[in-house]
């Protein structure tokens, strides 16, 4: 694992001069996407998926932790965010669509440096050039943020789906959180962003498709179970722990989309980020960072509001001495 807690990482030497890394960071969130995808391709830096689904999950968490108490949100909702953790980029993507909940650009760029940063060893960067990335923010200090597409738009260039992996979970946790906490509809929807139309129901030719890219099965076995009825295919299915069936459930709608959509292998440009970022907890990384966040802003108030405190103590005392000094010289 890669992130190291050590006093050592909150600064970073750039010519000899010690840097805070959570300043140098702040200041890379102005640094257009496209600007960021050139440097990453550059470097031949590949990111997997899931560090991407960490990222907006961290970004929309505060406002779903307050969920429950939220009139915002449906009874249904509340029920289904209750998998918030495990949601797929999907459904984080269009939970924060149907409830206005802004994702903030600014802080999904940090939060995307921070990684990057403290990675820098592993993923080959070198000091001196987090100074030219200093910089590039000179020349868009005065641009306006990008929207999230934009960003998401530009960042599909670097952003891969790692083997054993769904929309940015594991496969069986994004099996099992789509189940539980989508619609029909919604899966369907899934399907199109993958490319896959999903059936109302699927016909004999269709399943016998998908048994035999499921089973691996060679023509001839296919062509063998081409002679069976679809009730007969459909026991010879479920003997085999194949779950599909002509009447699409939800899952049997999910399994549909995970076997039609196309399935690339790992590029070996790939596998160097694979071995950098397998194992490391991410979100739980960005969960800690967001309380020490939050810590931080909290002690801050704390420190502005008692210097104000005694700032007006020391008012109170000096208006007090005064008029002592003057009634007793009437």
């Amino acid at each position: 694992m890669a992130f190291k807690n050590n006093k050592e990482e909150d600064t970073i030497y750039l010519y000899s001069k010690k840097v805070k890394i959570q300043k140098l960071v702040e200041s890379f969130t102005v640094i257009p996407s496209f600007e960021i995808v050139k440097y990453l391709k550059n470097k031949e830096i590949y990111l997997p998926n899931y560090v991407h689904k960490a990222l907006v999950r961290k970004n929309i968490a505060p406002t779903i932790a307050g969920a429950e108490n939220d009139n915002k949100f449906s009874d249904e909702m509340k029920h289904r965010l209750k998998w918030f953790d495990k949601f797929t980029i999907f459904q984080l993507e269009k939970l924060a669509q149907s409830y206005q909940l802004k994702v903030n650009v600014a802080e999904y760029k940090k939060d995307f440096w921070d990684i990057i940063v403290r990675n820098r060893t592993e993923l080959g960067i070198n000091n001196l050039e987090f100074v030219k990335l200093q910089n590039l923010t000179m020349k868009y200090q005065r641009e306006q943020q990008e929207t999230y597409q934009e960003l998401k738009n530009n960042f599909l260039e670097v952003y891969f789906e790692a083997p054993g992996y769904f929309d940015g979970s594991l496969l069986d946790e994004a099996k099992e959180v789509l189940e539980q906490s989508t619609t029909l509809g919604e899966v369907r929807d899934l399907g199109k962003i993958y490319g896959v139309e999903i059936p109302r129901r699927i016909n004999k030719k269709q399943l016998i498709d998908i048994l035999a890219l499921k089973l691996k099965l060679d023509e001839e076995k296919t062509e063998e179970i081409s002679k069976k009825s679809i009730l007969e295919l459909e026991r010879y299915a479920k003997r085999r722990k194949v779950n599909v069936s002509i009447e699409l459930k939800k899952s049997d709608m999910i399994e549909y989309i995970l076997i039609k959509k196309d399935n690339e292998e790992i590029q070996e440009c790939y596998k160097g980020s694979l071995q950098i970022f397998d194992g490391m907890n991410i979100e739980e990384y960005l969960y800690n960072l967001k309380f020490e966040e939050i810590s931080t802003k909290v002690n801050e108030a704390k420190r502005k509001r008692n210097k104000t405190i005694q700032i007006a103590l020391a008012v109170i005392v000096v208006l007090s001495v005064g008029g002592y000094f003057l009634a007793t010289n009437l």
